[in-house]
């Protein structure tokens, strides 16, 4: 069989019969609409205009609590931090979590914006109740979602990453394995690092043409036929910088603690990394000094600022 037609195989061969959502955010209410028609849908969010919004689209039925998973065999996580990932999986202030429910068999699928080291103990504490766990991240954006053409970047055992596969093609068009448990979540925030780092030089560029008297539209026409093209000038610039929307679709917040979840892992790794060091400076400060809720692009604006555009 070739690869392309064991591809397709796996697209077909759904091993779960009921597979549950918790997080229908901007990323997750468009990821749960993919799944329509592949097994009964369960979704929850603490929003209950999101849940139902998102039962709608999925045709699944809301459940109340998580306690509503435990006839899942499989739930999909996407929320936007790890304390709150941990919330869900293991309750708090003496209630039960998500673990607690879930029948032995049963997997969880970590989408969320998580730390690689939470990553690892919960599929440790998981493991010990019979629950598979893999961390599968996700890169594309809202856009990606709503396409479901992202990138997922998978953490896991080969049996549970085939198990899991034919759901996580439903949202994304490029699924990879990328190792043990953790490193999912390990590559993602090493990816939004060097994606962060691109932005900020970019952004510090434009500042200065601008200053010059560069037109911004003609410089991105040229960086784009040139060496120093990139995601953020072919995707994202002219939307946001360039029309003024300051809105790509990734909040400044996550952006910037994606950044935090990488530098962890360098000071882990006992590296020095002068360039990176300076970009999680220049997100942590772009977000101190930003509006709560703030688009990533907002960098650009705060470059132009600092030039007194």
């Amino acid at each position: 069989m070739t690869r392309r037609n064991e591809e397709t195989t796996s697209m077909t061969n759904n091993t779960f019969k009921t597979i549950g959502f918790i997080g229908l955010g901007a990323m997750g209410s468009q990821m749960v609409k993919h799944l329509k028609g592949i097994a009964d849908i369960l979704v929850y969010d603490t929003d209950a205009t999101r849940a139902a919004e998102a039962a709608k689209a999925s045709g699944g039925r809301v459940v109340d609590s998580v306690s509503g998973m435990n006839s899942a065999d499989a739930v999909i996580l996407m929320l936007p931090t790890s304390a709150i990932v941990d919330q869900v999986l293991h309750g708090a202030d003496g209630a039960k979590g998500l673990l607690d429910y879930l029948p032995a068999g049963s997997m969880v699928i970590d989408m969320s914006s998580s730390a690689p080291t939470n990553s690892v103990a919960n599929a440790e504490i998981a493991a010990k109740k019979g629950v598979h766990f893999i961390d599968a991240p996700v890169s594309g954006g809202v856009k990606g979602a709503e396409a479901a053409s992202l990138a997922i970047m998978v953490g896991g055992a080969q049996a549970d990453f085939d198990r899991a596969l034919p759901v996580l093609q439903k949202m994304g068009a490029k699924v990879f394995l990328v190792g043990k448990v953790g490193s999912g979540h390990a590559v993602k925030a090493l990816n939004n690092l060097l994606a962060a780092t691109a932005f900020a030089a970019t952004s510090e560029v434009f500042a200065v043409g601008a200053k010059f008297g560069l037109d911004p539209a003609t410089m991105l026409k040229v960086i784009d036929a040139s060496s120093g093209q990139s995601f953020q000038t072919t995707h994202v610039w002219q939307k946001a910088v360039i029309d003024r929307t300051f809105q790509f679709g990734f909040a400044l917040a996550l952006m910037e603690k994606d950044v935090r979840v990488a530098m962890s892992l360098f000071d882990a790794m006992g590296s020095d990394a002068q360039l990176s060091r300076t970009t999680a400076a220049i997100w942590a400060k772009a977000l101190a000094s930003a509006a709560p809720g703030s688009d990533m692009t907002v960098v650009a604006k705060q470059a132009e600022a600092a030039l007194g555009l």
